[in-house]
């Protein structure tokens, strides 16, 4: 995993648009159906889905968020196997830092695998995949918003965690928490498709993703299911066999593009075929402990756009048929067998 240093520029820009982002969310709380507090601790919570009820617009402005700003979203509808489903169309500016450097989660170790950090605050942990440089002009409270995927609000042992993590005061911190199984969980994780194919050129492929110029992803959002529930689809299987990316990348470029764009989609995968929760379970609910986890995030359909020359290649397809008859085994007066 490569490390970046921001430059100050880039520090600036990003504290400034995520805390005017962050702002923007509070003051819309109540129409987002999220509820902001103040911790034990002094820490800013919004709760985005563990009591409060979401909405796909805060997932939406979630996804932003996690990318530092540094992205343009929409969410729309589209038809998959017969079934109509919010999607989410996600562009990624800067993508090396923003869906790469900000976006991709680290799971809180030292207090429970299962929750899950990303976001600005991933610029002031050793293990993030950006760094702030300079501490004197990092210092701004934007570098303690974290995303936080968790079916719990945060205990104290979550945000001293965090504090320690981040060299920030409990009071620095801003966490808005969502379940992943929640209307904004599978919102903002069906966002998180650019990242899925910067992550496996990097540590899947070994490919430095600052080749990556421009990035646009777009995948339906998952049926949100209570925590300990089966859902039929997840939001990981909605990009493994319905998600899309378009990228392009620089003239620096030399390898093969349509091999490729073979390798970054889910197709190309020994798991093509299979739920994401059934590969979950085998790995005992530990994300980290999937079985070749590194060539796992991918999408279902790849397209490479090489500049300057405008040649294009594509890869892989949907797959709907399969996620029609898994949301069949779970939709109303049917039972599912196994």
């Amino acid at each position: 995993m490569s490390r970046r240093t921001l430059a100050a520029l880039q520090r600036r820009w990003i504290a400034e648009r995520t805390t005017r982002l962050v702002e923007e969310f509070v003051r819309d709380a109540w129409s987002l159906g999220v509820e902001v507090s103040r911790g034990e601790r002094g820490e800013t919570v919004i709760d985005c889905g563990v009591r409060a009820p979401g909405s796909w617009e805060a997932g939406r402005r979630v996804v932003e968020i996690a990318h530092g700003g540094a992205t343009g979203t929409r969410i729309g509808s589209r038809g998959v196997g017969g079934w109509v489903l919010p999607e989410i169309v996600v562009e990624s500016w800067r993508p090396a830092v923003s869906a790469y450097g900000l976006q991709v989660s680290m799971p809180l170790s030292e207090v429970d695998s299962a929750i899950r950090v990303s976001g600005p605050i991933g610029a002031r942990c050793a293990d993030g995949r950006v760094a702030l440089g300079r501490e004197e002009e990092a210092a701004e409270s934007a570098w303690g918003i974290a995303v936080v995927e968790s079916d719990r609000l945060p205990t104290a042992d979550v945000v001293e965690a965090l504090s320690e993590r981040s060299g920030l005061t409990p009071g620095g911190l801003t966490l808005l928490v969502a379940p992943s199984g929640s209307v904004v969980g599978t919102a903002q994780i069906a966002g998180r498709i650019n990242e899925c194919v910067l992550f496996t050129l990097e540590e899947s492929m070994g490919i430095d993703c600052t080749v990556v110029t421009h990035i646009l992803g777009a995948a339906p959002i998952a049926p949100a299911a209570k925590p300990g529930s089966c859902p039929a689809v997840t939001a990981d299987d909605l990009i493994h066999y319905a998600g899309r990316v378009v990228l392009g990348v620089d003239a620096g470029f030399d390898r093969d593009l349509e091999a490729v764009a073979a390798q970054l989609t889910f197709s190309s995968t020994g798991s093509h075929g299979r739920r994401f929760a059934d590969l979950l379970a085998e790995a005992g609910g530990v994300f980290e402990a999937i079985p070749g986890l590194v060539d796992l995030q991918k999408p279902a359909r790849v397209t490479i756009v090489g500049e300057p020359t405008g040649s294009v290649v594509a890869a892989g397809a949907d797959d709907e048929a399969l996620l029609a008859e898994w949301l069949r085994g779970h939709a109303p007066g049917r039972t599912e067998t196994r």
